[in-house]
């Protein structure tokens, strides 16, 4: 493609998440050329595409403006966007209709938009910056994409109860950086997990962190029945392998389990012998059993999520009051850089120093937590109450999230409180008592091999021989 003689200007240039997305692309083709071979290595040369994948996402976490992001996808890969070590100049994207030079070209890109557009498909900008000439007619790439939904500022009515009344809320509020691991992973940057949501107040999509139910759920599931253990005196290792499988895990679906043929004599005796298990459920003796805890995802208390958190948090605060005092998503995390000691000290050490980046919300903000507990026979008072004990547990422990080792994780909360329609939880003594009452039979129900099935290991040494992913599921 030749330089065309038209210089466009940041006017010329259309808003919105479509031209950004087009700009953007432009932008990186015409950076990606300025990319010399010497300087970065022949091996990271013919991996360009990849790596530029991999990058993209954590620069547009990372940074908080288009010129930010710019900044550090040039110093990765050592290219003056000015043009001082270039006979060329300063770096200009080549568009169909004219050239713009870098720093026009992103005062005229939405950070907003851009990263939308660079979450969308990091692989589609990768691959077509690295196309170094095109080809002819490669723009009506861009009308592939779907035109992005705008409310054109229309506010819909809300229902006035968000957050389901018969359920209880918490605040937790970091006391320390928090991670949870997103999807995928970028390189050597593990990225805060996130969802797209869409602001009914703004009508604009974000890509907002959240902390996800079902981690929040296998983690209070390792609480509870660690507990349950300890009350029991018993040891994991001591329990029949396919039991302990069930019990932290949720089970197996193994060949013959099928939630349409019921056992009650097996169910009754599971929910009745564990409270834990009437709590979360799972797989069981070729039982698919559903949990009477309903466990929601953390939200953020953020701009994007005013409209959601508004209710527990701020209620009687207008709600665009409440919504301008928040901070935006993107503004609340940070990389955090980890890294491991070279130890060079000893003999025969690889004297090698691993080095990390993890995504981590900041410490003082704030996320909302919602459960229920339901059941269509009604919920047995020592379950309830055994939600109660996991509830104090769980606050008592104060952490939540991936490396709780390297000091992530910390929240405060007050407890949970109980939403209009929902019962007070029964004190957690009501549980205690009973498992010291019936501690006997909870341990010979705990112990009890398994029915005989070639597909199930029958004694706590063995493995199942049919092992496929937990089961985390409902009947």
């Amino acid at each position: 493609m030749r330089r065309p003689e038209k210089e466009l200007s940041r006017q010329d240039i259309p808003s919105g998440i479509k031209a950004t997305r087009r700009l953007l692309a432009y932008l990186l083709r015409a950076t990606v050329i300025r990319i010399d071979r010497d300087k970065i290595g022949e091996r990271r040369y013919q991996e360009l595409p990849n790596e530029i994948t991999t990058s993209l996402v954590p620069f547009v976490v990372s940074e908080r403006s288009p010129l930010g992001f710019y900044r550090a996808f040039c110093r990765r890969f050592d290219v003056d966007p000015a043009g001082g070590d270039s006979e060329w100049g300063p770096i200009e994207a080549w568009l169909p209709e004219g050239r713009i030079r870098w720093d026009r070209a992103l005062a005229a890109m939405d950070y907003d938009d851009l990263r939308v557009v660079v979450h969308e498909s990091p692989e589609f900008l990768s691959t077509f910056a690295t196309d170094r000439y095109g080809i002819e007619g490669e723009d009506l790439h861009f009308d592939y994409f779907p035109d992005p939904v705008q409310s054109g500022g229309y506010i819909p009515q809300l229902p006035r109860e968000l957050i389901a009344p018969r359920a209880y809320t918490s605040v937790w509020t970091l006391t320390g950086p928090m991670h949870h691991g997103a999807d995928e992973k970028h390189g050597n940057v593990s990225l805060f997990r996130r969802q797209r949501v869409h602001d009914p107040l703004t009508g604009r999509a974000a890509y907002v962190p959240f902390v996800s139910g079902n981690a929040i759920r296998g983690f209070w599931r390792d609480l509870v029945m660690g507990r349950w253990f300890s009350l029991l005196g018993l040891s994991t290792r001591a329990l029949p392998t396919h039991r302990a499988h069930a019990l932290l895990a949720g089970g197996n679906v193994d060949a013959g389990a099928d939630g349409a043929k019921v056992n009650n004599l097996v169910r009754d005796a599971a929910r009745r012998a564990c409270p834990p298990w009437d709590l979360f459920a799972g797989c069981i003796d070729k039982q698919i059993m559903g949990g009477r805890a309903r466990v929601c995802d953390a939200v953020l208390v953020c701009r994007e999520n005013a409209w959601l958190v508004h209710p527990v948090v701020a209620p009687h605060m207008p709600l665009e009051e409440f919504a301008a005092q928040l901070p935006v998503a993107a503004e609340m995390t940070q990389l955090r850089l980890l890294t491991r000691h070279a130890h060079r000290d000893i003999p025969e050490s690889d004297g090698i120093q691993m080095i990390a980046n993890k995504e981590v919300l900041i410490a003082g903000y704030q996320m909302v937590h919602t459960l229920q507990i339901i059941g269509l026979d009604g919920i047995n008072p020592v379950t309830a109450s055994c939600l109660a004990d996991l509830l104090e547990q769980f606050r008592a422990t104060g952490y939540i999230g991936a490396d709780a080792a390297r000091g992530m994780g910390g929240i405060a909360l007050d407890g949970y409180t109980p939403g209009p329609g929902a019962a007070e939880l029964p004190p957690p003594d009501l549980y205690l008592e009973d498992v010291e009452r019936r501690r006997d039979e909870m341990i010979e129900w705990a112990m009890a091999l398994a029915p005989a099935d070639p597909g199930i290991s029958t004694t706590a040494t063995e493995r199942p021989k049919k092992r496929r992913a937990p089961a985390e599921v409902t009947a």
